[in-house]
């Protein structure tokens, strides 16, 4: 397990962005103090791994991390072989998040099958880790199965992160993974809902779990366009909202109501993200640390394109001041 846990890194959204426009992306929340360049999958957008060599190849120091790679998107051996690859071209900076994504993307978009979350990722996530610590694997299960002996060899100092707030996902990260990444939630939702299952997986582990990451991926703005960009926020959350993982977590936060309206309310959206002024950002990223988050993958929120490098410094910086 990695020894140096990263504390503060920045989103790199690819939306309108060219190649070299997410590099240079990159470079600026490098320049800001960031710590770990994260990438997103969206199923319409370039494949991000492929993307992610490309950060390695131009960055130095900071860690780059896949924020998450659906465990439908590619068979577990090829995702072991990704991750060794992409930590072998960054030299050993890459940071490998998994998740079980999307029911509607896994089977209308990509023509896949959604199998049970929590049995279907213990498989899985049993075949990922398993070839990229030792270097081999040998798993028959019900969903995954993989067999193979890598000839580059093992990189057990490569972390595996897993994405989820669902309990058994959580506790069988806690047991199995070296971190989380957690997604629209609230600092209640760390404290009530995902500590107690990692605690739950980490007394399942028989060893010394070391360092164990709990990572909020938090969308943030430091602004003094509050209305504009709370407004922003509420439209991408409506978005998330048509996701049935999602809807389950907001009603599991106390969102049920805005769930059945189908429009955020401003209690979601103050709760959910990291929006106002730098002391404002501040008390959020403050609230999520002292619930038990260790991390911070920040999605800046960046409304104006000709203030986009202005928002996205400030925003960063604000976060890595709290």
């Amino acid at each position: 397990m990695n020894t140096t846990m990263p504390r503060v890194g920045a989103v790199v959204d690819q939306d309108n962005l060219s190649k070299d426009g997410v590099i240079e992306r990159a470079r600026l929340a490098v320049e800001s103090g960031a710590d770990t360049l994260w990438l997103v999958q969206q199923p319409n957008q370039r494949d991000s791994s492929i993307l992610l060599t490309s950060l390695a190849e131009n960055t130095e120091g900071v860690r780059i991390a896949s924020g998450i790679l659906p465990i439908y998107s590619r068979p577990p051996i090829v995702m072991a072989q990704t991750a060794i690859t992409i930590d072998e071209v960054s030299d050993g900076r890459f940071i490998l998040g998994l998740g079980v994504g999307h029911r509607v993307v896994g089977e209308w978009t990509l023509g896949g099958s959604y199998p049970p979350p929590a049995p279907a990722m213990r498989e899985y996530l049993t075949i990922v880790t398993d070839l990229i610590r030792t270097g081999e694997v040998n798993v028959s299960g019900r969903w995954f199965s993989g067999r193979m002996s890598y000839l580059q060899g093992a990189r057990p100092d490569l972390p595996v992160y897993v994405g989820s707030l669902g309990p058994k996902v959580l506790e069988l990260a806690g047991e199995l993974a070296d971190g989380v990444v957690l997604w629209i939630c609230t600092p209640e939702d760390v404290r009530d809902r995902v500590m107690p299952h990692l605690r739950a997986g980490w007394a399942r582990r028989g060893a010394d779990r070391g360092e164990f990451a709990v990572v909020v991926m938090l969308m943030a703005a430091a602004t003094d366009t509050l209305s504009e960009d709370r407004e922003a926020f509420r439209k991408i959350l409506a978005g998330y909202m048509r996701m049935e993982n999602t809807r389950k977590q907001l009603i599991a936060s106390g969102f049920g109501d805005d769930v059945r309206a189908g429009r955020p309310s401003d209690a979601a959206v103050h709760a959910i993200a990291a929006i106002g002024d730098r002391k404002e950002v501040a008390e959020r990223i403050v609230a999520f640390r002292e619930a038990g988050a260790t991390h911070f993958a920040v999605s800046p929120l960046v409304t104006t394109p000709e203030f986009g490098p202005a928002r996205y410094t400030s925003t960063l910086e604000a976060v890595l001041d709290a």
